[in-house]
């Protein structure tokens, strides 16, 4: 749980780092959707990083679905704030990778308010209408430690 917890703490202090491929325009008519995948993911990041744990929660739709050890839901903004406060690391945001209808963002932890962190963790984002509506870590290629 811990690895999990830093690895999203990571996610979101990458956001105003690097970068990969960005996603096309989504067909979405809303606004959000003028944002790509990587600059969506990037936000996040940057209110994470700065302790905004109401901001970063805001990327989150209603009912996302979390997936770290354990998958869980995010039935409401209180329980995405509670998350987001949660993760242990911070990071560095490598390459954002547009798969179709998801996208897979690398993550370079670093030490966060859980203390020493470091590896790459990934996390496959689906994003609908601006908003993350799955969030999943993938298990950790060996030999990277949190």
């Amino acid at each position: 749980m811990r690895r999990l917890a830093a690895a999203a703490l990571l996610a979101v202090a990458i956001a105003g780092c690097g970068g990969g491929s960005e996603r096309s325009q989504q067909t979405s008519p809303s606004p959000a959707a003028k944002h790509t995948d990587k600059q969506l993911i990037r936000g996040w990041l940057a209110a994470l990083n700065a302790g905004d744990y109401v901001s970063a929660a805001s990327f989150f739709a209603r009912g996302a679905i979390v997936q770290q050890a354990e998958v869980f839901r995010l039935r409401d903004r209180a329980a995405a704030e509670r998350f987001n406060s949660r993760l242990p690391c911070k990071g560095t945001l490598g390459k954002v990778r547009d798969e179709g209808r998801t996208s897979l963002a690398d993550f370079h932890l670093r030490r966060g308010p859980g203390g020493n962190c470091h590896g790459l963790v990934q996390v496959r984002f689906t994003i609908r209408d601006g908003k993350f509506t799955e969030w999943r870590q993938l298990p950790e290629p060996s030999g990277n430690v949190v």
